[in-house]
């Protein structure tokens, strides 16, 4: 039997191969910065002071386990706040002479910071249910759609995993392909890739921090997901999804809920 990586999953080795580093070539014309997926005309939501997080990096670390097991309580708005800050908001200003950069909460490809930030709300107190998206620069929410997502249709988009309809948040994870593919071809694909990841990493720790739970989600039906969020499918691809909520245990085992993986 072959166990070689290019028979045995011929379509993930073409897409290594295929996105394979080679010397980077200058394009002939130098493209403009893509746009962020902004809505002026969706109703806005600011964001209100965070939570401070005092716990050091090594704690936090040590702390972190993936959580499966939610207790129905709501999550607080400044929590909520300090969520999406830590994982994918803005930092402070560099500002020296010709150089002017707005920091970022994680390190991004050329810093193009393709990715988008969508937020399934249940339960956030002072939050009304609903979808949102996150805007960095401005620091507060755009209401993408009114009304709680039933929880039968949460757990349908992520492929039967009951603890995303149980989260108090979903927070989902998107890229503009054209932010960092105009600049680095089919290569741009895998630093999405791992922009996504120093995302996730961000919230994990983030929620361990405010002492709640956190369980990231890889598996999903991307289409459905993509139009729940309202999202173009022909330009902004779903990636990532990072369920967040009050723990319904204390103890590491009991909030790895392992027993559900078997159901």
């Amino acid at each position: 039997m072959s166990d070689t990586f290019r028979t045995d999953q011929p379509l993930a080795w073409t897409y290594h191969r295929g996105t394979a580093g080679r010397p980077l070539t200058a394009p002939d014309t130098v493209s403009s910065p893509q746009p962020g997926r902004e809505d002026p005309t969706a109703p806005w939501v600011p964001l209100p002071p965070g939570v401070p997080i005092d716990t050091p990096l090594d704690g936090l670390v040590r702390d972190r386990v993936s959580c499966r097991a939610f207790q129905d309580r709501p999550i607080s708005l400044p929590e909520f706040a300090t969520l999406l800050r830590i994982g994918y908001g803005t930092t402070g200003v560099t500002d020296d002479g010709p150089l002017y950069v707005v920091d970022r909460a994680v390190p991004s490809g050329g810093g193009l910071y393709p990715l988008e930030l969508s937020v399934v709300v249940r339960s956030v107190d002072g939050l009304p249910a609903g979808i949102y998206h996150y805007v960095p620069l401005a620091d507060g929410l755009e209401r993408v759609s009114d009304g709680a997502v039933p929880g039968s249709l949460v757990t349908h988009l992520f492929l039967g995993q009951p603890w995303a309809a149980e989260a108090a948040v979903v927070l989902v994870l998107s890229a503009v392909c054209a932010r960092s593919l105009l600049k680095y071809g089919d290569r741009g694909y895998r630093y999405l890739l791992l922009e996504a990841g120093h995302v996730a990493q961000n919230l994990v720790l983030a929620a361990t921090g405010l002492d709640l739970g956190a369980v990231n989600l890889g598996g999903f039906l991307d289409n459905e997901l993509s139009g729940l969020l309202h999202l173009d499918l022909e330009s902004e691809i779903v990636l990532y999804g990072t369920a967040v909520g009050s723990p319904s245990s204390a103890d590491r085992t009991g909030r790895r809920a392992l027993g559900r993986l078997d159901g």
